[in-house]
């Protein structure tokens, strides 16, 4: 199954869909967030709304066609209001790399524990097995937000380079997603 075929993900209170057009203002604005901007590593430190609609016919649109990258909306399930953005990258044949931000409108209401359920979901129907997923050591919400979600710490930290370029140091955890299946 393609990516785009595998879209969109409904879990509990979101829905894990592609990034469009009428997303570019929210996105722009919640990337400016200093928690985003802190823990995020986003690859462009400045998004404006311009910047993100020619990114959703770029590279967002080139990494969904072949399948290497995966650059989403977490949406309100029932106003499909953006609330931040959850990415597969790093795809390889039988695993992703996971990350994930929420803008501030979008936190607090279990968003990101559904997103990345969504995403799980999304990885089994691709066929793969497992998510990997990086947070940084003094990131206490994700830390926590990942563990409620399935994930479990693996290894000891170590310095990683994140798609912004920055070195940090980063624990590593991960996931099976085998659970999902992938007709689920």
């Amino acid at each position: 199954m393609t990516m785009l075929g595998a879209l969109p993900c409904v879990e509990g209170q979101v829905r894990v869909r592609t990034l469009e057009y009428g997303d570019a203002a929210a996105y722009a604005l919640g990337s400016k967030d200093e928690s985003v901007k802190r823990h995020g590593h986003l690859p462009i430190s400045d998004y404006t709304e311009d910047i993100v609609r020619e990114q959703i016919d770029g590279d967002i649109a080139a990494g969904l066609a072949d399948g290497s990258l995966a650059v989403l909306a977490i949406a309100d399930v029932g106003s499909d209001e953006f609330l931040g953005s959850i990415v597969l990258f790093n795809v390889r044949a039988d695993r992703a790399e996971v990350g994930f931000w929420l803008a501030p409108w979008g936190r607090g209401r279990g968003a990101a524990r559904d997103a990345l359920a969504a995403a799980a979901r999304l990885a089994a129907r691709l066929g793969l097995t497992v998510l990997d997923a990086r947070t940084s050591p003094d990131n206490q919400a994700s830390q926590r937000t990942l563990l409620s979600a399935g994930y479990r710490q693996v290894g000891e930290p170590e310095a990683v380079t994140a798609p912004s370029g920055e070195v940090f140091t980063a624990l590593k955890l991960e996931r099976s997603v085998v659970e999902f299946g992938r007709n689920g």
